[in-house]
């Protein structure tokens, strides 16, 4: 809990519920609710508008920007001088698969900044300029049980459309190309056009980089016994396989009627093998 003091002994306290009790699902956009408790301890005047809002980050550490946060609707003191409101912080699909990935199957950290101005009040409508529009700013952490998560992860399920996080480098070694292949083909996917994003998706496959094992070295390896880098190989050729048809004009080519849900599995799939680094040749049996 935070106790912010203002000018004219005016107090607020506020207490963010440490738990979210809702992940509201959206359109590729979403919104995780807190519950908090404000109480202006009978300082200030019933029907003040409170303005709050701030930034989140995620980790300990604040490595990662989170974005805005800011209440569901506008807040005023109440009658009662313990009053409620609910914090709501936007996340997208992505950055939900950024946290999954980030928090690995434990808690969340959350970082929180809390900006509050007070509106109006008849108390100190006379007063200075920062007496009649008072700012506080608070920092406060949050963290999110991993069970907690999970809940509401499940609740929400029906509506989060798939996301899968590849790092990819500011450069132009392989992993900065397939990356940027994949962004394209997703592109090419917003746009209608499904057979330049599964073409894309093949140049994403090309990209992948590393020494892959001939198909002989795979074939020769019976299916029981082929190791991970074997298998993984074996993906890449199914999946080149499964995407050049969208790049011929021939009649086995014009059988392949791609879609909107045909081609997210194929970049899906890719997302997924690029995501599986280092290259094959390094990877462990």
């Amino acid at each position: 809990m935070a106790l912010l003091r203002f000018s004219n002994t005016r107090q607020l306290s506020i207490k963010i519920d440490k738990q979210p009790y809702l992940l509201h699902k959206g359109a590729g956009l979403h919104r995780l609710l807190f519950q908090a408790e404000l109480d202006t301890r009978n300082t200030i005047d019933v029907g003040v508008p409170v303005d709050l809002r701030g930034q989140a980050w995620l980790g300990a550490n604040r490595s990662d920007w989170l974005g805005a946060w800011f209440t569901d609707k506008p807040v005023v003191t109440q009658k009662d001088f313990e009053f409620p409101a609910t914090f709501v912080l936007p996340l997208t699909d992505e950055q939900l698969a950024v946290i999954e990935q980030r928090r690995a199957g434990s808690d969340i950290q959350l970082g929180i900044d809390v900006d509050v101005v007070l509106g109006y009040d008849p108390a100190v409508a006379t007063g200075s300029g920062d007496e009649r529009w008072p700012t506080q700013t608070y920092q406060d952490h949050i963290t999110i049980q991993g069970e907690t998560w999970v809940r509401l992860l499940e609740g929400a399920g029906a509506g989060l459309s798939l996301a899968v996080v590849v790092p990819v480098p500011l450069s132009a070694d392989a992993a900065a190309r397939t990356g940027s292949h994949l962004r394209e083909a997703i592109r090419k996917v917003n746009l209608g056009h499904y057979d330049d994003a599964v073409t894309w998706a093949r140049k994403a496959v090309e990209a992948t980089g590393g020494v892959w094992p001939a198909e002989d070295a795979i074939t020769k390896v019976k299916p029981s016994e082929r190791p991970f880098n074997l298998r993984l190989a074996l993906l890449r050729q199914a999946l080149f396989s499964l995407a050049s048809p969208a790049a011929h004009d021939d009649q086995v080519a014009a059988t392949f009627k791609w879609d909107r849900e045909k081609a997210l599995a194929v970049i899906a799939a890719v997302s997924a093998l690029a995501a599986c680094t280092p290259p094959p040749a390094a990877n462990p049996r």
